[in-house]
C-alpha cells in the first residue's frame, strides 16, 4: 500500500469525518497527533471511531462516479465515456477503449480510500474492546455492534477492492512501521476474511428495523445479502475460470449458500420491492412517482428498498465538507433547448451515457425504461435552475442518449449551492432487487429453475406495477435460462455500475466486448488473462519496493 496514505491515516483523529483530496496534504509530518491510547476511553468515542469508518464511503467521487460510473459501466457495453466530445476527459475514453493507465489518478484515488477504510475499521476492531474497561457506562451491546459495524465495512471494502483489482495486500490489522510494502494476497485469502467478517458481523447486528432511527448502518440483512453476493462471484469464478487462471485457484462453486443467506434476507420481512402493488410516492419529479422512480430520489433515500446505501446529504458546505453524490453532476444531460430552441449549458457534464444496445435490451413499454434514460425522439423534459422544465438538447450526446436515474432537482442540488459532489440522493450499493436476483443466479446454477423463475418474476412483476393500472410489461416469464437473469440484471441496475463486473465473472466478457464497436468506431481489445481487473494504481506498485506487482499485461 501507499506508504504516504497510510503516513497520512497514522496521524488522522479518529473522529474525523471527512478529508480534502490535496496530495500535498498527504506529505505533511504528524503533529500533535493524539495517542490512541488517551482517546479510546469512552463509548462515544466508539461512536467516533465507527463514523470514521464510514466516513470514506462519502470520500469525493470514489464510491459513485469511479467505482461505478468509470470502472464498472464506461468499460463494459452498457455506456460510452460521452462528455462533450471524444476529446473530453481523455481518460474516460480510455476506460471505454479498455486501455486505462495504471497512472490514472483514479486508481489511486478508489484504492486509497478504500484502504482507508479497512484503515479505520481495524482500528475500531482493536480499540474499541477495551472501552469497557475503561468507562463503565459504555453499554457492551452497544460497543460489540460498533465492532461488527468495523467488521462489515472492513468486508465490503475488501469485496470491492478484489473486484476491481483482483488480489491486494491483506491488511486485518494496524500495520507497523515495517509492514507498509506488502504483495498481493490470493483473491481466496481475501475472501476468506471476508467470510469470517461478515459472519461475525452477523451473529451481533441488528436487522434493520433493530437500529430504529439510526437509518444507514449496517445491518444484520446487508451483512446476509453481502455474504450471498460474495459466495456468488465466488462461484461464478471457480465455474468460468477455475483450473484455468491462477488467480482464482482455490475458489469452489458455493452456490448452495449464496442462495441461503440470500434467501434468508428475503424472508426476514425487513425489506420489499417498492412499488410492487402499484403505489405512487410524491417527488420533486412527479407527486404520484412509481416505485422504481422514487428509490432513485432524495425523496426515497432508506425506503424498504434499501438494503445498504451510501448515506448523502446536501448541505451547500465547500468542496471537503461536502457529502453528497457525484452522479447527479457527472451523469446527467450537458444541455438543454431553452424556449427559443437554443442549445444551452445544464452545468451538469453528460459522462457515462447509455448506448444504443443498452436500451435495446429494455422491452418497449418497460417503465424502468423512462426512468432510466432518454432517447433523441422520446418525449420527456428535463429540470433546470429555479425549477424550469425544458426539453434534452442531445447535439453532443454521442449515443443520442443521456441517463436520468441519478437526476436531483434544481432546488436540492443546483440552487442551493456547494460544490458538484454535493446530490443528496443516496448511492444504493445493494438493493433489495439484487438480493432476489442474486438468490435467481444461484438456484438457477442448482438446477431449482422453479425457484428462479420465481425470484426473476418478482423484480419484473415490481417493474410492471410501476407501469400503472392495466400495464402488461415486463410479462411474466413462463421459463427460466441464464441469459434472462443476466439481462434482468443489466436492465434492473443499468447505470449502477454493475455491469462490466458482472461480464468478468460470468465469463462473458470478451464475446461480448470485443463483438462490436464503440460508438466512434473504435475496436475494443478485451484480452483474456488482463482485462478480468483493471490494473493496480502505478504508485502503489513503485512503493511496495517491487513486492507489489501487476499482473500480466498491465
Amino acid at each position: 500500500m501507499n506508504k504516504k496514505v497510510l503516513k497520512y491515516l497514522s496521524f488522522l483523529l479518529p473522529g474525523i469525518l471527512f478529508v480534502g483530496c490535496d496530495k500535498d496534504f498527504l506529505d505533511i509530518p504528524p503533529q500533535a497527533a493524539e495517542n490512541s491510547a488517551a482517546f479510546y476511553l469512552t463509548q462515544e468515542h466508539a461512536d467516533q471511531a465507527i463514523t470514521a469508518a464510514y466516513s470514506y464511503f462519502n470520500y469525493i467521487a470514489v464510491w459513485d462516479v469511479n467505482m461505478m460510473q468509470r470502472m464498472g459501466d464506461i468499460p463494459s457495453d452498457d455506456a460510452e465515456a460521452g462528455g462533450e466530445d471524444i476529446t473530453d476527459c481523455p481518460n474516460l475514453q480510455a476506460f471505454n477503449y479498455l486501455t486505462p493507465l495504471p497512472s490514472d489518478g483514479i486508481y489511486g484515488d478508489s484504492y486509497g480510500t478504500m484502504y482507508r477504510g479497512i484503515y479505520f475499521s481495524n482500528i475500531a476492531m482493536e480499540e474499541i474492546p477495551g472501552i469497557k474497561e475503561t468507562d463503565p457506562e459504555a453499554d457492551p451491546v452497544v460497543l460489540a455492534m460498533r465492532v461488527a459495524e468495523a467488521k462489515f465495512i472492513r468486508a465490503i471494502n475488501y469485496f470491492y477492492l478484489t473486484m476491481i483489482f483482483g488480489g491486494v495486500p491483506y491488511v486485518d490489522h494496524i500495520l507497523g512501521g515495517e509492514e507498509y510494502q506488502q504483495a498481493r494476497a490470493d483473491i481466496k485469502d481475501i475472501y476468506n476474511m471476508i467470510e469470517s467478517d461478515l459472519k461475525e458481523a452477523i451473529s451481533v447486528l441488528p436487522e434493520r428495523s433493530g437500529w430504529g432511527s439510526e437509518v444507514g448502518r449496517a445491518s444484520k440483512g446487508a451483512a446476509k445479502a453481502l455474504l450471498g453476493r460474495l459466495y456468488l462471484h465466488e462461484s461464478s469464478y471457480a465455474k468460468n475460470y477455475g483450473g484455468v487462471d491462477e488467480r482464482f485457484d482455490g475458489m469452489t462453486e458455493r452456490w448452495a449458500e449464496s442462495l441461503q443467506y440470500s434467501e434468508e434476507v428475503i424472508s426476514s420481512g425487513q425489506y420489499e420491492l417498492v412499488g410492487i402493488n402499484g403505489e405512487t410516492y410524491p417527488t420533486w419529479r412527479d407527486p404520484a412517482s412509481n416505485g422504481y422512480r422514487y428509490i432513485f430520489t432524495s425523496d426515497g433515500d432508506n425506503s424498504k428498498e434499501s438494503v445498504f446505501e451510501i448515506q448523502c446529504v446536501q448541505e451547500g458546505l465547500g468542496w471537503s465538507a461536502a457529502r453528497g453524490n457525484s452522479m447527479a453532476q457527472w451523469a446527467c444531460s450537458r444541455y438543454f433547448l431553452d424556449d427559443d430552441g437554443k442549445h444551452t449549458t445544464s452545468g451538469m457534464w453528460g459522462f457515462g451515457v447509455p448506448t444504443q444496445a443498452l436500451y435495446d435490451a429494455f422491452e418497449p413499454g418497460d417503465p424502468r425504461l423512462n426512468v432510466s434514460m432518454v432517447h433523441e425522439g422520446d418525449i420527456d423534459s428535463m429540470q433546470t435552475s429555479l425549477g424550469k422544465w425544458v426539453r434534452y438538447d442531445f447535439a453532443n450526446c454521442i449515443t443520442k442518449i443521456y441517463s436520468k436515474k441519478w437526476e436531483a432537482s434544481s432546488a436540492e442540488f443546483k440552487d442551493v449551492g456547494g460544490p458538484w459532489h454535493g446530490a443528496p440522493q443516496n448511492i444504493p450499493l445493494i438493493r433489495f432487487s439484487e438480493v432476489y436476483l442474486n438468490a435467481a443466479e444461484a438456484a438457477f446454477e442448482l438446477g431449482q429453475t422453479a425457484k428462479a423463475l420465481d425470484y426473476v418474476n418478482k423484480v419484473r412483476e415490481r417493474a410492471r406495477m410501476c407501469g400503472g393500472a392495466g400495464n402488461t410489461v415486463p410479462a411474466a416469464l413462463t421459463s427460466i435460462t441464464l441469459e434472462a437473469i443476466q439481462n434482468e440484471r443489466r436492465i434492473e441496475f443499468c447505470s449502477e455500475g454493475k455491469r462490466f463486473f458482472d461480464l468478468v465473472r460470468w465469463g462473458i466478457a470478451e464475446q461480448v466486448l470485443n463483438a462490436s464497436t464503440t460508438a466512434d468506431g473504435v475496436e475494443r481489445n478485451y484480452t483474456i488473462g488482463k482485462h478480468e481487473f483493471h490494473p493496480l494504481p502505478a504508485d502503489e506498485v513503485s512503493l511496495s519496493n517491487n513486492k507489489l506487482e501487476q499482473y500480466a499485461d498491465w
